[in-house]
């Protein structure tokens, strides 16, 4: 199983209560109502930005709308998704309407790594975050991989001022055979944690233990000043 990740901008002239109906209310349902193009897809989820996190936008500069994730059973199926006439067709033309296609952030990953917490713990969470991540320059993708993986998830399974108010959280690596198209295409991984309320992201977000050993962590590995992540709602389960 493999998952396509895609961090989508609307375009400047439509706003975001337009973009938000649109890609609920006419794009997922466009995509499902195709069987040419959902028999090679395992799972298809919309991850609409809280309406709370858009105060952290710059009016220059703005963060994300929202996350579409899909699975795919491999790299073929995925290859066969794309290349269906009907996604030119018909899947194409109506992201015209709402997205701004040039600034959308889209790589391939392996399937997630469980860090914390089960399936149901995520059903149980209001709040998700998506975080979008890059290695520092003079780290290799293998040992930012096994870093992430390894040391850097331990931190938040073994300290209880983490743990304690996180339900779940899941790493996804990106494929190696995922091709990197430009110097702006460095994204190495997405990161995915569940959370009961905006209040317990807060706590972890603000608390000492993040601060103190998290933050620390990151900056060994990661470019920090690169990352970019959104507060969601539950996501929307299309397919």
């Amino acid at each position: 199983m493999i998952k396509l990740v895609c961090f989508l901008h609307r375009r400047p002239d439509v706003d975001r209560q337009a973009f938000h109906q649109h890609w609920r209310d006419i794009h997922g349902p466009l995509i499902a109502g195709l069987p040419e193009l959902t028999r090679h897809v395992a799972r298809y989820e919309q991850n609409p930005r809280l309406e709370e996190d858009y105060a952290r936008d710059d009016a220059r500069h703005p963060e994300f709308d929202g996350v579409t994730i899909m699975w795919f059973e491999s790299i073929a199926a995925y290859e066969a998704y794309a290349a269906e006439p009907l996604y030119a067709s018909r899947i194409a033309p109506d992201e015209e309407r709402f997205l701004d296609r040039e600034r959308l952030t889209v790589f391939l990953t392996h399937e997630a790594e469980r860090k914390i917490g089960e399936f149901d713990s995520e059903a149980r969470a209001q709040i998700k975050l998506l975080a979008l991540l890059r290695r520092r320059l003079d780290w290799s993708e293998a040992d930012f991989h096994a870093h992430w993986s390894g040391p850097h998830a331990d931190l938040f399974r073994e300290d209880p001022g983490l743990r304690k108010w996180i339900l779940a959280y899941q790493q996804n690596h990106r494929l190696e055979e995922d091709p990197r198209d430009g110097p702006d295409d460095r994204w190495d991984g997405l990161a995915e944690q569940w959370y009961a309320s905006l209040s317990d992201f807060t706590r972890v977000a603000e608390g000492n233990a993040f601060r103190n050993r998290v933050v620390p962590d990151e900056e060994r590995f990661l470019d920090r000043d690169a990352t970019r992540f959104l507060l969601c709602g539950p996501a929307r389960v299309v397919l």
